[in-house]
């Protein structure tokens, strides 16, 4: 009798173990959903406002070369870089043409532009926000004026400040 009550004081044990695992996980859980990271994520959902004005047509996307730069020296800390790859989401097959055709003078426009920012400017991720509407406004700016906006949104497909 003594071996059968060993194996239930063992299987006891084992269960109380378990369960006392998944209620550590489960505080664990709710407090990381307490803790605000959520509001730090990027949103993912589109107005209206930045859909492509030809309402039928399939957004056009023209992936840029990568941009490594060399960022805005912090206390005297000179070695920090920026390495990131941009997407740009542009009006329509037209505008692709004007992009290919300026294509240099957007990426200098682009490459100074990066190279203005610090690296405790690029932590959050309104931050980060921040610098895709700038990069959007700054080439927007080079198109003519009078004209329509040709770029309507910027994506990161890479970010590594180091």
């Amino acid at each position: 009798m003594s071996g059968i009550n060993t194996i239930f004081t063992k299987n006891r044990v084992i269960t109380v173990i378990i369960l006392g695992l998944i209620v550590v996980l489960a505080i664990n859980l709710l407090v990381y959903l307490q803790s605000g990271v959520k509001e730090e994520l990027l949103p993912v959902r589109q107005t209206v406002d930045d859909l492509p004005a030809e309402h039928g047509l399939p957004p056009v996307y023209f992936p840029l070369d990568s941009f490594t730069v060399s960022l805005q020296p912090e206390d005297g800390d000179y070695g920090a870089m920026l390495y990131v790859d941009l997407t740009l989401r542009l009006r329509d097959e037209k505008t692709r043409e004007l992009v290919e055709n300026q294509l240099p003078e957007l990426r200098n426009h682009l490459i100074l532009l990066l190279s203005q920012q610090s690296p405790a400017s690029l932590i959050s991720a309104a931050d980060k926000q921040a610098l895709l509407k700038r990069i959007k406004r700054e080439l927007n700016q080079q198109y003519p004026s009078g004209q329509s906006p040709f770029v309507t949104d910027v994506f990161f497909n890479s970010f590594i400040v180091r």
